[in-house]
């Protein structure tokens, strides 16, 4: 019986405190209507106008592009980058090039420095040779003597750590060990 009485009177106080809280914000309130009564009185009736939005920079008058969004594909607005992947293999060489190279032949993502290490480490005598004719994304076979990336060009290159390598001539196939597939190739 006690817990019920507990809890009502603390029920009571809650509720207490509430609609103390409510009628100090209402009484708020109605002093900040006074004060504009009293500054304006002719404003309280009125409905108020709401506040002007910024507008963007491109709705301005003297900022707006003249002619159409997009050229040949390409968006021309102003900022707008160019050169992209996105514009049309018919207007982009580039892109044109890109598209009809299978995805595992996408070139490697390595500097002129780092292919140049790799072309050089080998390139060294003890590095096997193979006269193997392979091209971008072809398989080659899995009887051939695949190297891996030494560790100490491995820990600066990680994108290509995991690939092997094959001498031939003079190139270095970079492989997918997978599936024996040729994903890169570095000449001199």
């Amino acid at each position: 019986m006690q817990r019920f009485h507990t809890a009502v009177i603390a029920i009571s106080l809650l509720a207490g405190t509430s609609l103390a809280f409510a009628q100090q914000e209402k009484t708020q309130q109605n002093s900040a209507d006074e004060a504009l009564t009293r500054s304006a009185p002719e404003a309280k009736d009125q409905p108020q106008a709401p506040p002007a939005a910024k507008q963007n920079d491109a709705s301005q008058p003297g900022l707006q592009q003249d002619g159409p969004a997009f050229t040949d594909g390409k968006l021309t607005a102003p900022g707008a980058p160019a050169g992209t992947q996105d514009e049309p293999a018919k207007f982009s060489m580039k892109n044109a090039a890109l598209d009809g190279l299978p995805i595992l032949a996408f070139p490697l993502m390595l500097t002129d420095q780092q292919k140049q290490a790799i072309y050089q480490k080998f390139s060294e005598g003890q590095a096997a040779q193979s006269n193997i004719t392979a091209k971008l994304s072809e398989q080659v076979p899995a009887t051939l003597a695949l190297q891996e990336l030494p560790a100490d060009l491995a820990a600066g290159m990680p994108s290509v750590r995991d690939y092997k390598f094959l001498r031939t001539g003079d190139r270095i196939l970079v492989i997918n060990p997978r599936e024996n597939v040729v994903v890169g190739e570095i000449t001199k």
